[in-house]
């Protein structure tokens, strides 16, 4: 590994702001944030990297708490991207970790803005909002991808939090389905036969689903509930809401499964003779893949310092970080913050997010990603190899 000779120098400068970024994340901790509400968070962030150089773009696409905050190195060389998020949860706070890794972030990349002075090459932070399901438009680095922010960049490093350190996990793709049946109501014991019962209509969507299960692949998840069921039981409902969460190992298997929803709220309909409308969430999430020759990196870093890991593994959550993963190499990796049995958006977890042990998984992401950074910048045959693993799997 190239980077061997400057880890060093990395960790002494990451240790040198240990205090700092430590006493970020505990603010960002204290004053937990809904998505697109991060003002305290998405300041403190910019604040510390207009601090040491970076150029502050805020507002970044008409988002108020969105932020593309960058330092050139004043020689040609890779762009470099770390994203950084810094949403709560209702009622439970950071039950997600995002009070850490949006500060490993900040942290990491100005530790590699040192180094791009002398090997030089760009580096930026984006900061993307609202990454929780929680609010409206959330998803955001869906947006950015989208919207061409990273375009121009070599590749992206970012982290979560965990149990346990998983250098390269894949998710799944995931979208909402919002569907909303019209009926006709009259009194249920008057002239039922003139009703047109949504409520019907919207479990008759439901039963379709759960009736087409042996159709799904392994991977499919299907999770509906009822939003709207009516006001009275003595009167016909005319109206029904339901709400699928959906997801799928890819993208086109999970545009197979909303399909499938459609057909199913189409025969309610036919049945019941009601109609529905549909709405789908702006943002749906690509599933999420890590670069395995960026992975095979951060393995050798964790092997050097005698840190355990897991190297790869699958889960069924979803991640807006899945669209970056489409655009350029990216290595998402998930580092220990907490006890090993400890489950995301969990009072549990929340607390781990403000601990001792979960401030040590911040600084050995911050250190962990940035060697990867580092070899990147200095190995013309590691970025050859991750752009061919890149274009081979996710163009």
């Amino acid at each position: 590994m190239l980077a061997e000779k400057y880890i060093g120098k990395i960790t002494e400068e990451l240790e040198s702001r240990r205090q700092a970024l430590t006493a970020m994340s505990r603010t960002i901790w204290e004053n937990p944030e809904l998505g697109h509400q991060e003002f305290k968070a998405s300041k403190l962030l910019t604040d510390m990297l207009s601090e040491n150089g970076f150029t502050v773009e805020r507002n970044l696409l008409g988002m108020e708490t969105a932020f593309s905050a960058v330092k050139k190195s004043g020689k040609p060389g890779p762009v470099i991207a770390y994203v950084a998020e810094y949403d709560a949860l209702p009622k439970i706070g950071h039950a997600c970790g995002h009070n850490l890794f949006c500060c490993s972030a900040v942290g990491g990349a100005i530790t590699l803005s040192k180094i791009q002075e002398e090997l030089g090459g760009e580096v930026r932070v984006i900061g993307a909002p609202a990454e929780e399901g929680t609010v409206p438009n959330y998803g955001t680095k869906a947006v950015m991808v989208n919207e061409g922010i990273f375009s121009d960049v070599d590749c992206v490093f970012t982290a979560h939090g965990e149990g346990e350190t998983v250098i390269e996990r894949n998710l799944v793709a995931a979208t909402t389905v919002k569907l909303h049946f019209h009926g006709y109501g009259v009194h249920a014991g008057g002239d039922p036969v003139l009703g047109k019962n949504a409520l019907t209509a919207g479990m008759l969507c439901m039963s379709n689903m759960n009736a087409i299960r042996q159709q799904n692949r392994p991977c499919d998840v299907i999770s509906g509930i009822v939003t709207d069921g009516g006001l009275v039981s003595n009167t016909i409902p005319d109206s029904c809401g339901l709400e699928f969460s959906l997801r799928s190992d890819t993208s086109p298997h999970l545009d197979r499964v909303v399909q499938n929803l459609r057909n199913c709220a189409e025969a309610a309909c036919l049945v019941t003779g009601c109609t529905y409308d549909w709405e789908v969430v702006p943002n749906p999430m690509k599933d999420t893949k890590s670069n395995h020759q960026m992975g095979l990196v951060l393995a050798q870093y964790l092997d050097s310092i005698g840190e355990s890991y897991t190297q790869t593994d699958s889960r069924n959550f979803a991640w807006d970080v899945g669209d970056i993963t489409y655009a350029c190499p990216t290595l998402g990796s998930y580092f220990k913050m907490g006890p090993s049995d400890i489950a995301c958006h969990t009072e549990p977890f929340c607390k781990a997010a403000g601990s001792q042990q979960g401030f040590d998984g911040m600084m050995l992401a911050a250190k962990g990603l940035t060697v990867v950074a580092c070899e990147y910048l200095l190995n013309e045959d590691f970025r050859k190899a991750a752009w061919k693993e890149f274009e081979e799997t996710r163009k």
